[in-house]
């Protein structure tokens, strides 16, 4: 800081001033600070993202700051000075059209609070070349959607910084309203989709996407087009139902007849549709299996006897979280459905605790030439018996297969409330075989109007007693749990 003086003067040499005699040694006035810029490298032409740097030196005190500021003709408004401490800058310039020729100003600000008068500046030429953008995960023209399509692209940008670009994506007629992300995947929202914002149509649609980079800048748009299907032909979606079970299987047309057949008894035609996964990708993320979950009121997820596990459901397990926690209602039917000790599946563990109100699973500790670990998975005798009051009294079930190293895909629940088991393995009816009754089908309800049921027995495999079918009669108690007997 600047040293002041106080004099102490004798009463004549006083006298003396005041007669007009002039004296040495006044105090001086606070000079003002002066600033200097510079920056590394060629200063003609250079990239839009310039590190700069700048001193400041005062002859009578302290610089304590810096304001700068950045005059670029494509930002006028831009004039305001900013205070800093630093004494460098990373500037990233404005250059939406490739080109800008900004001035880039500093000045020092000494401990009194004066500014340089004279700023220091420098001239610059910017130049910003354009980013690149490439789809990669996208539908092809031959798959088919519902509402709903999650795309992911790669983006280059040579001159620019990636992390600051952002990306718009947009269905053709929709140009001027674009969706925003900084991300490089994303998911349309079912909204968009919308005709008028009321109803879906079935039909091709485009999706474009492009980057602006860090500078301004708009490059090229990638676009894929692709089939996307309305839930239902008529005005009222209330179920799906999803194949899952592929056409090799030998007893696929039983299965797709059980459900489709017991849709048709119970539904209009045009309120309901059937989604087979075999024949198309429909889903790319877990947030495309809730929207096209969303679109109706019900979901009917079957799996039969395949042995292996959906790869769907392993994947996209938030996406089945997020339309129960949105008030949907969802069956899923199949072995393998649970993954748990040494036992491979579909769904991870936390689904059981949090979404069926259990404990966790049962485990079998069967050990055995084919089976060196305990298992969660149960397999069951040719014609073993299964008991419910809200399903069915007895249930007779054909013996499933199994894969090699578990005793088999069917999943046994530790419930909290016997009332939410659905289904109950009879003493006798699992192998290996266990002398009490387990639960393998429960049903837990959801804040909000959501409802889940999962069977790990599939209910399309129930053998058929002298008096009757029993398949049939079970898949459409399965229909009502989910509300879909009632207009």
């Amino acid at each position: 800081m600047r040293t002041v003086l106080r004099l102490l003067l004798p009463l004549g040499l006083l006298a003396a001033a005041v007669a007009g005699c002039s004296l040495r040694g006044q105090i001086q006035p606070n000079q003002a600070p002066e600033t200097t810029i510079f920056v590394s490298g060629d200063v003609d032409t250079i990239n839009h993202v310039a590190h700069l740097h700048w001193f400041g030196s005062d002859t009578d005190g302290n610089v304590i700051r810096y304001e700068v500021r950045l005059l670029n003709p494509a930002q006028p408004e831009e004039t305001t000075w900013v205070a800093t401490l630093r004494a460098d800058s990373v500037v990233t310039v404005l250059a939406p059209t490739g080109f800008a020729a900004p001035v880039f100003q500093v000045r020092a600000v000494d401990n009194e609070g004066m500014r340089d008068p004279t700023p220091a500046m420098q001239d610059f030429k910017f130049s910003n070349k354009p980013p690149t953008i490439l789809l990669t995960n996208k539908p092809a023209l031959t798959d088919t959607t519902f509402a709903s399509v999650t795309v992911t692209w790669v983006p280059s940008d040579i001159d620019g910084n990636l992390a600051n670009a952002k990306y718009f994506v947009w269905l053709d007629g929709q140009e001027a309203t674009p969706e925003s992300t900084t991300s490089v995947t994303y998911t349309m929202p079912s909204a968009r989709f919308m005709n008028g914002g009321t109803t879906y149509n079935n039909g091709f649609r485009t999706l474009y996407v492009q980057a602006r980079d860090d500078g301004g800048r708009y490059g090229n748009v990638d676009s894929v087009r692709w089939f996307v299907r309305r839930p239902v032909t008529g005005t009222r979606a209330r179920l799906l139902i999803i194949d899952d079970v592929p056409s090799n299987n030998s007893s696929n047309v039983r299965f797709d007849s059980l459900y489709a057949n017991t849709a048709l008894r119970n539904l209009p035609a045009d309120q309901f549709a059937v989604l087979r996964l075999q024949n198309r990708v429909p889903f790319r993320s877990a947030m495309d299996v809730q929207q096209t979950f969303q679109q109706f009121e019900a979901v009917i997820w079957y799996r039969a006897n395949e042995t292996t596990f959906s790869s769907f459901l392993r994947d996209y397990q938030a996406g089945v979280e997020g339309y129960v926690d949105h008030g949907g209602k969802l069956f899923l039917e199949g072995l393998y459905l649970i993954a748990g000790t040494n036992a491979v599946g579909a769904l991870s563990s936390s689904f059981v605790t949090n979404y069926l109100d259990c404990y966790g699973m049962l485990n079998c500790f069967a050990v055995t030439p084919a089976v060196l670990d305990s298992s969660a998975g149960w397999s069951n005798l040719n014609g073993s018996r299964f008991r419910s009051t809200v399903l069915a009294d007895s249930s007779r079930q054909q013996a499933l297969s199994t894969r090699t190293g578990e005793p088999g895909g069917i999943r046994a629940f530790l419930v909290r409330d016997n009332s939410k088991a659905l289904l109950w393995a009879l003493p006798g009816a699992l192998s290996p075989a266990v002398a009490d009754s387990f639960p393998v089908a429960v049903m837990n309800d959801r804040p909000g109007g959501g409802r889940v049921v999962v069977s790990t027995i599939p209910l399309s495999t129930s053998i058929a007693p002298p008096t009757g079918g029993r398949a049939p009669a079970l898949i459409a108690k399965v229909f009502g749990l989910l509300g879909l007997l009632a207009p």
